[in-house]
């Protein structure tokens, strides 16, 4: 009873008949494939998780009911079906997730025909792979965490299935491997420089933020609703007030009457015959406002992105990299981001003073029809306001602060043709766009250039001090032409003061609709002191993540080696001065610690030229080893054979008896018989191993008498 029981409890073996993996170390394969299934689930289809209890299911059936193994034919309708599943998703495989759903498929299917060592070898580093590839899609602290649990599982399964007596073994040597190989892993992140990618992945067409490069009134209110993340702003010196936080992203020059775009540098250099250089310069400083002294110096954290836009606090001056600089005032990047990244950026935290290239004609026009009423509306005005500018504005900003005028997150639909005429005249309730568009196409009604600027305004102040920008704190306001320079007028700041000063939040009219796609959002919860302070500091360690961890590139490395350099230097400059004699010291001091790298040196070569010949030579491997266990009184007899000797002393060896059985057997093995180069290389490999678990087991507690 007590054999049984030991039995059972004890970890199977992993073949099941010395041919056949066993139905544990499929179990195992299986809970490593949905550690890993795991980290892709909130990208990928929720169907993958079918494939995957399809596929369980059926080699448990085949193991229960002795079934034959899966086909070709079977195999080969299981890969059909996910290709064509994948392609019915995402309409291509030639994407990221494409690509991504095609791997994770493979490794799934894998487990059809896995019934040897070495499939089951193939599952596992397919495994690694994909583990390796779900940070294609996030790196944050969660999805490190999680991949560095698969990552455990896998690399357990593939000590098992090298040989160890059971699970308990397997886990407790896969820690000292994780244990001894992390100081490694954190040497070479901190010292090797990072390489550039082999090869282009196709990109994901995913946006970190609904904000677009046209827009219409009623478009911008839709983002009050979600609460993603679009970027994340650490200051160097000072920090802008909450009315200067106006982050520029598109500037929109066109308008057809209902939308405004953004005119891009190619197409409008073909409509104006001009080159486009003209329009857009790469460098890493604007050539554009070279004279302009910088007022904000920002580290931007950008979310990835499959559009090149650049947030900028007003116009940009000078990147750490090479970027697109534009005459309209905006900053592109050369490439989308396919993961976070840091952007450093210097900007003036204004209105760009130089004219756009385009002319003043350019950012006047209007359809020649449509919105009759707003043009009748704009020539009163300017001839009530004696033909001033800023008499005309001023005009135009107190209508909008009268009643009925009025600012709302859920404005009414506008339905006809003359948008700007329905919305000044019948509606008069809108959201920033209704108002910055009014606005534009009445200054242009009267020859004004205007143009209308998409971005956000504002953010969240951290207590560390870094700032997060959301997809609610998407704005829309106007440049006006004036006195030689382009000067911001937002209309929000008369009609809903109180989102300029704390955001969408604040807007009382239509508030049902804030954050109305994000029904679990903890900022739902900011009034709750405890779940506010636990958000922040989540959010705050994230940050520290992304920026120190995963932000740590050629110039992050750069600047820690300087500094560790130069504190080194220092504390061998202090050590050489406190002590007496000095150079003398130094010299002395510097001859021990060469003495001392060389014999460490020395003790590390003599260990890897043993291992070498233990590994090629059985016979060395059993000198040794007997001598070590004579040490132990447990030494041969006079005339007694290796593997007698190990026989004999197996009883009395407690839990190395086993151990010491398999080497004696796998000695005879490699003295007396007939084997190929591949199997004697497998059994000597297994021979160093049972070696070292005996001397691992008889060092924890004496031998059984």
């Amino acid at each position: 009873m007590i054999r049984r029981r030991g039995t059972r409890l004890g970890a199977p073996a992993v073949l099941a008949d010395g041919r056949a993996l066993s139905g544990a170390m499929l179990r195992q394969l299986f809970v490593g494939q949905c550690l890993v299934l795991a980290l892709h689930l909130a990208w990928m289809p929720a169907w993958l998780v079918g494939v995957a209890v399809a596929v369980a299911g059926y080699r448990h059936v085949q193991l229960r009911r002795r079934l034959p193994r899966a086909g070709i034919l079977l195999r080969l309708v299981a890969v059909a079906g996910v290709l064509v599943a994948l392609w019915l998703q995402y309409g291509t495989l030639h994407g990221m997730e494409g690509l991504i759903g095609l791997l994770l498929g493979v490794y799934l299917l894998k487990l059809l025909e896995t019934h040897s060592r070495r499939d089951a070898r193939v599952v596992v580093l397919i495994g690694l792979v994909t583990t390796t590839v779900a940070f294609l899609h996030d790196q944050g602290i969660l999805m490190a965490l999680g991949a560095l649990l698969a990552v455990a599982w896998l690399v357990q399964s593939l000590v098992w299935l090298a040989g160890a007596s059971g699970a308990r073994q397997a886990w407790r040597e896969t820690a000292w491997l994780l244990v001894l190989s992390a100081p490694l892993m954190a040497l070479l992140f901190v010292v090797f420089p990072r390489l550039g990618p082999l090869w282009n992945m196709p990109q994901v067409d995913r946006a970190s933020t609904g904000l677009t490069d046209e827009i219409a009134p009623g478009d911008i209110a839709q983002l009050s609703r979600s609460d993603a993340r679009a970027f994340r702003v650490r200051f160097d010196g000072d920090e802008p007030a909450p009315v200067e936080r106006y982050w520029r992203v598109y500037t929109l020059s066109h308008f057809d009457g209902e939308r405004w775009t953004r005119a891009e540098p190619r197409r409008l250099a073909a409509a104006l015959g001009r080159p486009e250089g003209d329009f857009v310069r790469e460098a890493s400083r604007s050539p554009w406002l070279a004279e302009a002294a910088p007022r904000f110096t920002a580290e931007l954290l950008l979310e990835p992105d499959s559009r090149p836009w650049r947030p900028s606090l007003g116009a940009p001056l000078a990147t750490d990299t090479r970027q697109r600089f534009l005459a309209d005032g905006t900053l592109e990047g050369l490439t989308p981001l396919s993961s976070r990244s840091l952007l450093r950026l210097e900007s003036t935290g204004l209105s760009p003073a130089n004219p756009d290239p385009a002319g003043p004609g350019w950012h006047a026009m209007l359809p020649p029809r449509g919105n009759a009423r707003t043009r009748e509306l704009a020539e009163r005005l300017w001839q009530e306001s004696g033909g001033e500018p800023r008499a005309f504005l001023a005009a135009i900003m107190a209508r909008f602060g009268e009643a009925p005028f009025r600012y709302t997150l859920s404005p009414p639909r506008l339905t006809s043709a003359d948008r700007v005429d329905e919305f000044l005249f019948e509606s008069r309730a809108g959201y920033c766009t209704h108002y910055a568009s009014a606005l534009a196409v009445l200054a242009r009604a009267v020859g004004l250039p205007a143009r209308v600027v998409a971005g956000f305004l504002g953010g969240e102040r951290h207590p560390d001090g870094h700032f997060t920008v959301r997809d609610y704190d998407a704005h829309a306001w106007v440049e006006v032409w004036l006195d030689g320079g382009w000067q911001r007028i937002d209309p929000t700041a008369a009609i809903a003061p109180e989102r300029i000063e704390e955001g969408a939040q604040a807007v009382g009219d239509g508030g049902e609709a804030f954050l109305a796609d994000a029904p679990f959002s903890p900022l739902r919860m900011r009034e709750i002191g405890w779940v506010n302070r636990l958000r922040l500091d989540w959010e705050r360690l994230e940050y520290r993540w992304q920026r120190g961890v995963i932000g740590y590139q050629r110039e992050a490395r750069s600047a820690f080696m300087s500094r560790l350099t130069a504190r080194l230097q220092a504390f061998w400059t202090w050590l050489a001065e406190a002590a007496p004699g000095r150079g003398t010291f130094a010299a002395l001091l510097g001859l021990l610690v060469a003495g001392v790298g060389l014999a460490v040196g020395a003790l590390l070569l003599r260990l890897g030229w043993r291992r070498h010949r233990e590994g090629r030579d059985e016979r060395v491997l059993m000198r040794r080893l007997q001598a070590w266990l004579a040490r132990r009184d447990l030494g041969p007899r006079p005339g007694e054979s290796p593997s007698a000797h190990l026989r004999r002393i197996a009883p009395m060896a407690g839990g190395a008896g086993p151990a010491l059985d398999e080497c004696a057997q796998q000695l005879e093995r490699l003295r007396y018989a007939r084997l190929g180069t591949a199997e004697r290389r497998e059994r000597r490999r297994r021979l160093v191993q049972r070696a070292a678990e005996v001397r691992r087991r008889l060092r924890r507690g004496p031998a059984r008498a």
